[in-house]
């Protein structure tokens, strides 16, 4: 957006865009330059300023907050940090001061262009174009532009190369549990049989522990310091208390049990905002032992594993991780499932062993 400029001319206040200067017949005051400043923002000065076919139609960042702002009201906090970091360092260092009717397809795909030569994932350019998707529509609700470019302009092929999980044995884990100090013990005890998110852990309360029934209830979780409902509907979950979660759980309730709060707590006795403190222990667990650095996340990709890998029912281990059905299980979790080269189908053979039943 062009900056409006001022000059005083023999006491009298002057405007203008580039160049070429108007008399406002005005003093040269403060209160004068705001009063054209006011004029100026709400396009009263487009004719006189030649502006009518630009000035009044916004930037692409301008509705780009308009979008955000709805967004915050219905998104989740986690959603919203990854819509936030795409904002900031991807669509508004790209597009500036560029107006909406300015963009045409072929900008879109130098944008998109460009965040696969930086080499970045996939789903930062789905995100970037959801975004833009709303900006063009509104647009086109005020009659700013008549086509969303985005829909001219087809998603970038991009070779995802997926990371394979590497679970650890059992023996692993007893090896790190033994080397972890009583609260990272309890911490990683309590992930690694449960299967639960670091996340929906960290919120837990005492309230949620149900030593009766030997269930766990998991209504929330915590992300960036903020307290929200779980990642989907199915993650708002009751699940089953294994022995070994059990354990862990009454050594932890020795240490914040009697606070009858959260179940882990800081130094200040608050809710921890985020799992960085549990991670960098961990890692130094990890290193110690000389294993191989992995992430938080794979404390449940090793309790779906070995559950699985033990033919425990597949139902249940969907149901405990709050998967939405079994079919994202079984995605991502099937090869770890024993197979056997001849299957024996013991009821067919039983009944048909003697020939039909019939004789």
């Amino acid at each position: 957006m062009k900056k409006l400029r001022f000059k005083n001319r023999k006491g009298l206040l002057y405007f203008g865009i580039g160049d070429k200067f108007k008399s406002s017949k005005l003093k040269y005051t403060n209160i004068n330059k705001n009063i054209i400043i006011g004029k100026f923002k709400s396009g009263l000065l487009d004719e006189e300023l030649n502006l009518n076919t630009v000035n009044g139609i916004p930037t692409v960042v301008e509705l780009l907050q308009e979008v955000m702002s709805s967004k915050y009201k219905v998104l989740k906090h986690k959603t919203m940090l990854a819509y936030n970091i795409t904002c900031k360092t991807k669509i508004i260092p790209y597009f500036k001061d560029m107006r909406v009717h300015e963009i045409k397809p072929i900008n879109i795909k130098r944008f998109q262009d460009s965040i696969v030569d930086m080499g970045l994932q996939k789903q930062t350019i789905v995100l970037a174009r959801v975004l833009l998707k709303e900006v063009f529509a509104l647009a086109i609700i005020n009659e700013w532009i008549i086509l969303n470019p985005i829909k001219m302009v087809d998603m970038p092929k991009i070779k995802s190369t997926k990371k394979k999980m590497k679970p650890f044995t059992l023996d692993e884990i007893d090896l790190i549990l033994e080397n972890s100090k009583l609260v990272l013990k309890n911490f990683l005890g309590i992930s690694f049989f449960s299967g639960v998110r670091s996340g929906e852990l960290l919120a837990l309360k005492w309230e949620d522990i149900n030593f009766e029934t030997d269930t766990i209830t998991i209504d929330k979780t915590i992300a960036e310091g903020t307290i929200n409902t779980p990642k989907t509907a199915s993650s708002h979950r009751d699940i089953e208390m294994l022995p070994k979660v059990k354990e862990f759980f009454k050594s932890q309730q020795m240490v914040t049990g009697l606070k009858n709060t959260f179940v882990f707590l800081s130094r200040s006795n608050n809710y921890y905002s985020n799992n960085s403190f549990f991670y960098k222990e961990y890692q130094k667990v990890l290193k110690l032992l000389k294993i191989e650095k992995r992430a938080m996340h794979n404390t449940r990709h090793t309790f779906a594993s070995i559950m699985l890998n033990n033919k425990i029912d597949p139902h249940w281990v969907s149901n405990t991780l709050g998967h939405d059905n079994l079919d994202i299980t079984l995605k991502v979790y099937a090869h770890y499932m024993p197979r056997k080269d001849k299957m024996s189908i013991e009821f067919l053979e039983k009944r048909y062993k003697n020939g039909t039943h019939y004789t």
